[in-house]
Order: structure tokens, then C-alpha cells, then sequence
């Protein structure tokens, strides 16, 4: 895909430990300066204040050779909240890796764009369990999942009126009644 012009941006883990720490080690020591800050912003939504900061960084040519030859740029996000649920104030880190030009001012909604698809996954797993969900039939496995992002689409859509819900439980009042169900079909 890259040779067609098609850019990616991949979130670290610690699965990936060597590339991990080598982005942790570089990015620690170029600091957290505001040379390298692309986006500072508040977010105060769900009942949490959150500051966020994205730092970027070009990519050396020692982390280059761990894998991603066409790496251009190392980004950096530095979250900071504070909620009334839990006491004192929490920061964490995460690591992504680009070949975008870190110039690219887009960067930062990439990111945030790539943890809404993330939600979407842990949402299919932990509430229709996805990872444990084997079919060997191509069409099988393609017609399930399609059809689960598709229930799980329409429940987050179109909750059921009055009481206020989890995901998970709207999901399960989907099977106990029908008249729901025919709502989210027929709405």
C-alpha cells in the first residue's frame, strides 16, 4: 500500500519491546520542549478534565532499523487528568510511529481518530466477545462481524428511551425485547 501513496500511523505497545523502548529511551531524552509540542489542548468531557500534548519528533536512523524503514516521524502524546472518581491526577504516555513529515498539522486527529477505532475493538471484544469468536468459513467469519458492528453501531445510535443504559446492557436488551429490536431495525 505504501508504494501507492497510502500513509500509516501505528500505535507502540510493549509487545513490540525492543522498537518500544528504543522510541521511549529517544523520546525522554529529546524532552518533552516546547520545540517539538504540535498540539496542547483541555478537554473537559465525561465528567473529567483532561490536558493533552502531542510532541514530534524526526526519526533516527538507529530506530529506523528496527523495522520501518519508511518511518519519518515519532510522536509522543502526554495525557494529563484529573476526575472527581478518583483522587489526585494521573499522566501517561503513548508512542506512535508515522510516516507522515512531522510538520503535518493533521497528526494529532489522526491519533485521536485511531483510539475511536480502538474503542470500537475493545467495545466488539469485551461485550460480543470478537478475539474468541473462530469461524472457518470465509463468508461466516466476514457475515459476523459485519453483522456485529452493525448491532453495535445501531445500539450506540439509537440507545432505548428513558432509563440510561450501558453499552453492554443495551446490547443484551436487544435479544430480551423485541420491540426494541424492531425499533433499531425499523427507525
Amino acid at each position: 500500500m505504501l508504494d501507492k501513496g497510502a500513509n500509516y500511523l501505528l500505535g507502540l505497545k510493549k509487545n513490540q519491546p525492543t522498537l518500544y523502548a528504543a522510541v521511549e529511551d529517544y523520546v525522554q531524552a529529546e524532552g518533552a520542549n516546547p520545540d517539538n509540542l504540535t498540539c496542547d489542548y483541555f478537554d473537559d468531557t465525561h465528567g473529567r478534565l483532561v490536558r493533552r500534548r502531542y510532541f514530534v519528533f524526526d526519526t533516527p536512523e538507529h530506530i529506523k532499523a528496527l523495522g520501518f524503514s519508511e518511518m519519518n516521524t515519532v510522536i509522543a502524546t502526554e495525557t494529563i487528568s484529573s476526575s472527581p472518581y478518583k483522587e489526585g491526577i494521573s499522566a501517561e504516555w503513548r508512542y506512535y510511529i508515522t510516516n507522515n513529515d512531522k510538520t503535518n498539522t493533521q497528526l494529532p486527529r489522526f491519533i485521536r481518530d485511531h483510539w475511536q477505532i480502538e474503542s470500537t475493538h475493545w467495545l466488539l471484544d469485551v461485550h460480543l466477545n470478537d478475539d474468541k469468536d473462530k469461524k472457518y468459513s470465509k463468508n461466516a467469519a466476514e457475515n459476523f462481524a459485519k453483522t456485529k458492528r452493525f448491532l453495535l453501531n445501531m445500539v450506540k445510535l439509537r440507545p432505548p428511551k428513558g432509563k440510561k443504559r450501558s453499552v453492554r446492557a443495551n446490547l443484551k436488551l436487544v435479544g430480551w425485547n423485541l420491540d426494541y429490536l424492531e425499533e433499531l431495525i425499523f427507525s
